[in-house]
């Protein structure tokens, strides 16, 4: 929706097959803005992920993946922004994904 005003560059880097890093630099041409967010997903064991996510902006995100059926995943996340305006609340999410 920004009409090709925004620049985006990412890299991906397999640090073994139970690790990856990764990061991402935006810049806006419309106000000359740049960002920066990098992160990481490690493999706990062969039904369960972990994600991170750090920005330059201060906001801190992690999720936690695991395949407790064959197909069917429950999935916990949480994010922290301490420049939100209502009081630096975190933000927490539960889902469920159910198939045959």
């Amino acid at each position: 929706m920004d009409k090709g005003q925004t620049l985006k560059a990412s890299y991906v880097h397999s640090v073994n097959p139970l690790h990856s890093v990764a990061a991402e630099m935006t810049h806006r041409l419309s106000s000359s803005e740049n960002s920066f967010t990098i992160g990481s997903s490690h493999v706990v064991d062969p039904f369960t992920v972990v994600k991170t996510r750090f920005s330059d902006n201060g906001k801190a995100a992690m999720l936690c993946q695991h395949e407790w059926r064959p197909k069917s995943l429950i999935t916990f996340s949480a994010e922290y922004d301490p420049k939100a305006t209502h009081a630096a609340a975190p933000k927490f999410g539960l889902a469920l994904a159910l198939k045959p």
